[in-house]
């Protein structure tokens, strides 16, 4: 049985939108179902539902041989894993926003402080970075930061708060990621079951 790790909200829907395009009834009825659970059982498959940030966790010490989960993850913290290729769902991007009117970001609040270091330093410029860990739009309306780095896909959440978009940073993609050991005691099962969703031709 193959372990796949899915990050719950946003990717886990956007999977499962890309099940229904490849016409994968048997696993798209029952995910929709039961995705409120903690893990299923579906054929040869077990699926742990996981949030984000724990997804990589969960593959790092085998507990998943395989996780889909989005590229901010990895890109802000580090893991032990093989960061296999890139899904053909999950896009979104990073992007700098704040209040209409902003000259400079002296301050600025993000759940991804890495990424956003980064940012700033390439750009030489010298930002205080505060991190949160819930709704970041909070934080320029409050006068907690002059504006965030947050991962946007429509942009309703940012109008819908007053805010707006002032620079894109990074795109953001879902990625393929399998425990190292695994991916080579077990190379044939994990390539079986990518062949069947259709991410590996």
């Amino acid at each position: 049985m193959i372990t796949v790790a899915l990050s719950k909200g946003r990717l886990l829907e956007d999977f499962i939108r890309y099940l229904d395009t490849q016409n994968l009834r048997h696993y798209l009825s029952v995910l929709k179902e039961e995705s409120r659970s903690l893990f299923i059982e579906i054929d040869n498959v077990k699926f742990i539902f996981a949030k984000g940030p724990d997804v990589p966790t969960y593959v790092e010490n085998g507990i998943a041989d395989i996780g889909i989960v989005g590229s901010d993850i990895i890109m802000e913290d580090t893991f032990n894993i093989l960061n296999v290729s890139q899904l053909p769902f999950g896009e979104c991007y990073f992007a700098l926003a704040g209040p209409p009117g902003i000259e400079r970001f002296n301050v600025v609040a993000s759940k991804y402080t890495n990424i956003s270091a980064k940012y700033f330093k390439e750009k030489k410029q010298d930002v205080e970075l505060i991190h949160l860990h819930g709704s970041v739009e909070l934080a320029p309306l409050l006068g907690l930061a002059d504006g965030i780095v947050d991962i946007v896909q429509t942009g309703d959440t940012l109008r819908d708060n007053g805010l707006i978009e002032y620079e894109k940073i990074l795109e953001i993609h879902g990625r393929l990621i399998t425990n190292k050991q695994t991916f080579y005691t077990r190379e044939n099962e994990i390539f079986d079951f990518l062949n069947e969703i259709g991410v590996i031709k």
